[in-house]
Formats: structure tokens, C-alpha cells, sequence
């Protein structure tokens, strides 16, 4: 067991570092940082340890814990449900299901949010497909309840959202989505992709052709509808440039992994923020930018 513990927290290292350095990705192929993103702070030694540690109980919790054993458990719904307010549809990512929301679904309810998951299968299989399946799942939620979801992806599963709103509107359709918030989605794929399985991590590649083909269908309006929550110390997309979107707001976070971005109360609170911003705005017809979540990101930074 312990020849295991240690080559397990060597891989979460050897993620972060791969990340980190953003090793794959050239310089002169990042985006330059964004007007609504502050510039990030050094994170301490004694940060940097605590980030580390977090992030190898996530992944423990997550992947030996909740996925195997709690997935029959059903989201935790609110008391007191917010009044005219869009379910939230919590959208996992890659080699994962939907008991990764158990630790964020109670702070959604208690905020009045009801919540649904989803699970995208085959589990390594094309985003397009997941696109579909979602996009069905969006129009069944509008129908049911009288309003567009609101949508909240972690990881692979914002990329299956943009995908599944290109979808509805190659159809002729109006888009049933109130907005997304995307957890450390790549949205210009990352470096590890390279090292994963199935097709899905082929279109997650850093540049892919799936992404950059996802990018030129997207217009403006459909941008304009997502806000963009990521960590500079994300173990698993980075490095943080994969994260940015034109068109999209920003939240950025510091001293968080991958995987803790599912639990961390800075990510939870920001997943607010950002699901208060949406509710604010009109669900399709808008091209212009959302207004800044509430609060200071930067002081989101340890």
C-alpha cells in the first residue's frame, strides 16, 4: 500500500509539473492574458504544499471514493428553491461521472439552485457525442421546468457544452442554455491529452482541430453566456491560457488543482458568483459581454 500511496503522489506531481511548465505549448502559442484577468501572485512554498496535498485527497476522494462507491446517491436539492431560477445541470469531465458533484451540489442547493447531473458515456468516447446526448438533456430540462438550464462543467464537460450549443444552432434552433460556468475546462486543449486515452482526449490536444473547428462555430452571443473559472495551479488543464476564451468572462483562482476545483470553497463561491452573473442575463438573444461577477477576483488569490 504504500509503494502505491508514493507512486501515486509522484504522478499527481508529475501532472503538476507537466502543467505548470506548460511543456507541448510553445510561447509564441499562448493567448495573451485577457483585460479581465489580473495578473497572478506568487504562490508560497507553504501554499504550493497545501495546493499539493489538497489535491491528491481530491483525487482520492473522487476517483476511489465518490465515483465507485456513491453514485447511486442523488444530489442534495434545496429547501428554500430560488424563485423564476433555471435548474442547474452539473456536466462532468473526462473518465468521470456525476457523483463528482456530491461535495458542491449542498452549497448550490443551500444557495436555492436545484440540480441535476448527467452522465457522459462512453467514457472514452467523441465530445460530439456527448454533445448530443447533452444537448437532448438540455431540451428535456427546458421543457419539464419552463426555462433553459443553467449549466455547470467541469473540465472535458465545458467543452461538450460549447459543443452542444453549436449544435442547436447549426439545427436552426434557439439555444436552451442560461449560461455556463466552466470548472479548469481546456477550452484550447492542454498538454496531458497527449498522454490519455480515447477519442476524446485526441480532440482535447493543445490546438487540436475539433477545438480550433469548435472556436470558428461559436458566435458571439454564445460566448457572451459563459463564464470561465480556472486556477493558475490547475494540475491537470493548463497551463492557465487553455482556460481563456474571447468573448467569455473570467474568475480566476490561485493555489488549486484540477480535481480540488470540484470542492475548494474559493471554487464553490465562484461557481456563485458566476451562476448569480447568468441568472442576470437573457438567455439567447444578447451579444454583448455579461457584467463582472461579484467580487474582486484577485482576491480570490492566497
Amino acid at each position: 500500500i504504500a509503494g502505491a500511496l508514493v507512486a501515486f503522489g509522484i504522478g499527481v506531481a508529475i501532472a503538476f509539473l507537466v502543467t505548470q511548465a506548460g511543456l507541448a505549448v510553445p510561447a509564441s502559442a499562448r493567448p495573451q492574458r485577457p483585460d479581465d484577468i489580473p495578473a497572478p501572485r506568487p504562490l508560497s512554498w507553504r501554499h504550493a504544499v497545501s495546493c499539493y496535498l489538497a489535491e491528491c485527497r481530491a483525487v482520492l476522494r473522487m476517483f476511489d471514493w465518490l465515483q465507485p462507491f456513491r453514485s447511486r446517491l442523488t444530489f442534495a436539492q434545496p429547501t428554500d428553491p430560488l424563485p423564476d431560477t433555471p435548474t442547474v445541470l452539473l456536466v462532468h469531465g473526462y473518465g468521470c461521472n456525476h457523483a463528482v458533484w456530491l461535495d458542491l451540489a449542498p452549497a448550490l442547493a443551500g444557495a436555492g439552485y436545484r440540480c441535476e447531473g448527467i452522465d457522459l458515456t462512453p467514457v472514452l468516447g467523441d465530445i460530439d457525442d456527448y454533445a448530443a446526448a447533452l444537448l437532448v438533456r438540455m431540451r428535456d430540462l427546458h421543457a419539464r421546468t419552463g426555462y433553459p438550464p443553467l449549466l455547470v462543467c467541469h473540465s472535458m464537460g465545458g467543452l461538450a457544452a460549447r459543443a452542444a450549443q453549436v449544435m442547436a444552432d447549426t439545427a436552426g434552433e434557439t439555444v436552451p442554455c442560461a449560461g455556463i460556468v466552466t470548472l479548469g475546462s481546456p477550452h484550447r486543449g492542454c498538454p496531458l491529452a497527449t498522454f490519455g486515452a480515447g477519442t476524446n482526449a485526441r480532440q482535447m490536444r493543445w490546438a487540436s482541430p475539433w477545438l480550433t473547428t469548435l472556436a470558428e462555430a461559436e458566435s458571439p452571443a454564445m460566448r457572451s453566456r459563459m463564464i470561465s473559472v480556472f486556477s493558475w495551479h490547475d494540475s491537470i488543464a493548463g497551463p492557465a491560457h487553455t482556460a481563456w476564451l474571447e468573448g467569455a468572462r473570467h474568475i480566476p483562482l490561485s493555489g488549486i488543482g484540477h480535481v480540488s476545483l470540484l470542492r475548494d470553497p474559493r471554487a464553490v463561491q465562484a461557481t456563485l458568483d458566476g451562476l448569480a452573473t447568468l441568472r442576470k442575463q437573457p438567455a439567447s438573444t444578447s451579444d454583448s459581454a455579461l457584467p463582472l461577477p461579484h467580487g474582486d477576483a484577485s482576491a480570490r488569490f492566497m
